[in-house]
């Protein structure tokens, strides 16, 4: 017969109980400064469930429980694809817990760590569905508030989902941090008016999620110190520089460098001027898809993709994704020094008449830069291996 828990035991006595006479805990996942996470078996429909238990000595905060509680609010009102699903919520011996989606997998900041820095294609294609999980969040009043490495899960299956919706809530226009002064979410991707503020909004979230893809594509964060408060000073005094500046254009087996729409997008994104960045994700997932069919096209330069990612006003409208794209055509030159060479795009002036007034020479058309096609694109594989939902 399962032990019934009593949750004021040390967190190794909770392996074996059994939570609220239905989620027996079978083992610990991972700890964060809130709550800990288990796999647990839900006795009642014989599932395994994910368990989030607030830690020893926070149930007694009301702070702490009002932050835990909105977790299971905001995202139970999400249903989408790409985010962790809240089967329920509840208390035992005074003590809130969440049940959610167990995802078999693991975390981002694993797949950085084997990966980084990544192919620019590939980086894109998996911050692409966390985009779409924060724009459903976004248009339903909610942002997230801490975007990381550590709460993007990868299911064996290669399913990307964004977890961890304890700090989201509801808003209006703005929120405040906390009514305590504490500083919320991971100090490497903070963004600057949390810091100076302690107000967030969409474009928040959207920071978080350009500095995250930054570290995809270089394989290091922008913003370090040797305090926390060093990380948050640099966040708020200095602005992120171009990813393609962080990479060599010969690393990892020959493939190509990073676009300048590309950097475009990294460096609009997580502008530390809210105002220079995308409205919300919805805004800046259209970037995203405009991005990946570029370079899905072997496009090195876009000059009017990169004007279109910087436009920085609240009524921008999502890129649609151009047609289907062949294969991606890395080159191994500079950006500084390309192989490829545009074409040319001047028109021929008819002769000047000498009966009429001439007509000006339209402009020529600036077309994209693009390499040729190679037989042999990179894979755009999923992430394989096993292994659990717990930081690196």
């Amino acid at each position: 017969m399962p032990r019934r828990s009593v949750l004021t035991t040390e967190r190794s006595g909770l392996i074996g109980h059994v939570i609220d006479d239905r989620y027996q805990v079978v083992k610990k996942l991972a700890r964060g400064g809130m709550a800990t996470v288990y796999v647990a078996h839900d006795l009642r429909l014989s599932r395994t469930v994910a368990l989030k238990v607030m830690n020893e000595g926070l149930g007694e905060s009301g702070d702490f429980t009002q932050r835990f509680d909105a977790e299971a609010r905001a995202a139970a009102h999400l249903s989408h694809p790409n985010v962790v699903s809240v089967f329920d919520q509840g208390s035992d011996e005074g003590r809130p817990y969440i049940v959610m989606e167990y995802v078999q997998g693991f975390t981002l900041r694993q797949l950085i760590t084997r990966e980084a820095p990544m192919d620019p294609r590939r980086a894109i294609e998996l911050i692409e569905p966390v985009a779409a999980a924060l724009a459903a969040a976004h248009t339903a009043g909610l942002i997230h508030r801490d975007v990381k490495p550590e709460n993007v899960l990868i299911s064996d299956r290669g399913q990307v989902k964004v977890a961890d919706f304890g700090l989201a809530r509801a808003v209006t226009a703005h929120t405040s941090a906390s009514t305590t002064g504490l500083v919320i979410g991971t100090v490497s991707y903070i963004a600057p008016e949390l810091v100076t503020k302690g107000h967030a909004d969409a474009r928040s979230d959207v920071y978080s999620l350009g500095i995250v893809l930054y570290e995809m594509l270089t394989g290091r964060k922008p913003h370090t110190g040797d305090t926390p408060i060093q990380v948050a000073y640099s966040h708020v005094h200095n602005q992120i520089t171009a990813p393609s500046l962080e990479v060599s254009t010969t690393w990892r087996d020959g493939r190509g460098g990073i676009p300048p729409y590309v950097d475009a997008l990294v460096t609009t994104a997580a502008s530390r001027d809210r105002m220079h960045r995308p409205a919300d994700a919805g805004v800046l997932l259209g970037h995203l898809r405009a991005a990946r069919d570029a370079l899905g096209r072997g496009v090195l330069d876009d000059p009017e993709l990169s004007a279109r990612v910087r436009r920085t006003d609240a009524g921008a409208a999502p890129v649609r994704p151009a047609p289907a794209a062949r294969g991606w055509a890395p080159s191994g030159s500079s950006r500084r020094s390309r192989r490829c060479r545009p074409r040319s795009t001047s028109r021929p002036t008819a002769p000047r008449s000498t009966a009429t007034a001439p007509r000006p020479t339209p402009p020529p058309r600036r077309t994209p830069r693009r390499c040729p096609r190679s037989p042999s694109a990179p894979s755009a594989r999923g992430p394989g291996g096993a292994g659990s939902w717990r930081s690196s």
